[in-house]
């Protein structure tokens, strides 16, 4: 009888172990393959990047899915919420048992995400994507925590870092060879994002200011604006008594259409404005402002250029059947969906999660901006030259790309002569 209750304990003594020794769900290697959306579904980045979503899927489960599995995409509504971004977070990956999670919102968001999905990861292997947050923080956790962070992949076109890097340059050679000047004022929105652009990087890059500064412009006025200002007059007021040639405004979430009607009425509305993104990008622009935004010039991804064979079929594609134009991020998230594709297919199927993250870091195929893929050490988008946003001006109702020059649509004019 002892011998049998021997036998029977070390049976179970060895079930436990097997246990205990496998993770407790490994991705499910047949069946759909789901992936988890969730955004601020009141803000316009965040539909427009959920239509995007929804357009991928569509076409990838036409063309017979992947490697013979549908895609199945599960949406959920954060309510522009930190908790209750958690909240759905843990739902998707632990109750829809989803091999990824798409956050399309701002990056703080991301990061909140980020974080739970790192407690999950081991017992819950999943892929985490950032398809709208443009802050360094969720690169910056893969580079200072590779083995725990391995899961998070960064995809919208510009961190910070390059913004500082690459975006700030562009800029410098519009300012001094088609503006024609050498004295900037600059105004950042109060946020996450512009946190960098306005402290700098440290052992990587000094302030926006000090980066224009090494480029032989000159910074005559900076200012920096709370997210519920309204009044904008004195701002612009001061970057004229300064003598800017240009006003560089480092926003994209303040009251945009007030802004830019402030501007167009004060003593600066001869000064070119250039806005790195947010309303002022988008078609709507020229209504919600009543056409004062002639003249400004913006980063826009908006705008039909053929940038590849992907770009117009995507922007008509996204209006004809969801009824919603491309907004930043829709093209990543859009882009990002055939990236994990791309990964799967060379992956050889879900099974394996860190083959499947390796093959994330190697895909690099052609997008609706250029070139979708991520860095192999730190998990963000290919940056420019591989991955375009247009630069454009506001001229009399449309807008014109201007930069990069292959692109170009129409020459840069002065907001006085546009008006005339």
């Amino acid at each position: 009888m002892g011998k049998l209750v021997r036998i029977a304990l070390l049976t179970i003594a060895v079930l436990l172990f097997s246990a205990i020794s496998l993770p407790a769900s490994q991705p499910t290697t047949t069946g759909p393959i789901k992936i988890g959306f969730m955004g601020n579904l009141s803000a316009p980045f965040s539909l427009s990047a959920k239509a995007a979503a929804m357009l991928a899927v569509e076409e990838i489960n036409n063309a017979g899915g992947i490697l013979g599995r549908k895609v199945e995409l599960i949406v959920e509504d954060t309510k522009g919420e930190i908790p209750k971004c958690v909240e759905i977070y843990k739902k998707l990956v632990i109750t829809d048992r989803v091999h990824a999670v798409i956050i399309a919102e701002k990056v703080e968001m991301g990061v909140a995400g980020m974080e739970i999905g790192a407690e999950l990861f081991p017992e819950y292997p999943h892929i985490f994507f950032s398809t709208i947050g443009s802050g360094d923080d969720i690169w910056h956790h893969v580079r200072d925590n590779y083995k725990k962070y391995r899961f998070g992949f960064q995809t919208y076109y510009s961190t910070s870092t390059n913004y500082l890097k690459i975006v700030a340059g562009i800029n410098s050679d519009i300012y001094k060879n088609l503006v024609k000047t050498d004295k900037v004022a600059i105004i950042y929105e109060d946020m996450e994002w512009t946190k960098p652009l306005r402290k700098g990087l440290p052992n990587v890059s000094p302030p926006l200011a000090g980066v224009y500064k090494e480029r032989g412009l000159q910074v005559v006025n900076e200012t920096t604006l709370s997210l519920d200002q309204k009044m904008f007059s004195p701002v612009f007021e001061a970057a004229a008594k300064a003598g800017a040639g240009v006003i560089d405004c480092a926003i994209g979430y303040i009251d945009q259409a007030a802004f830019v009607k402030q501007w167009a009425t004060s003593s600066a509305r001869n000064i070119p404005l250039m806005i790195w993104g947010g309303l002022a990008g988008m078609p709507a622009a020229w209504k919600a402002t009543e056409g004062k935004v002639n003249g400004v010039m913006v980063g826009s991804s908006m705008i039909r250029v053929p940038i590849t064979k992907k770009t117009i079929p995507f922007m008509d594609n996204l209006v004809n059947k969801y009824k919603i134009g491309p907004i930043f991020g829709s093209h990543t998230t859009y882009d990002t969906i055939f990236g994990f594709k791309k990964a799967i297919e060379k992956a050889g199927g879900t099974a394996n999660i860190d083959k499947l993250i390796s093959a994330l870091e190697n895909v690099e195929e052609e997008a609706v901006l250029g070139k979708i893929g991520w860095d192999k050490k730190y998990h963000f988008n290919l940056p420019y030259p591989k991955y375009v946003t247009p630069i454009v001006q506001w001229q009399k109702g449309e807008m014109k790309v201007i930069y990069p020059l292959e692109y170009k649509m129409a020459d840069y004019a002065s907001p006085a002569d546009l008006r005339k």
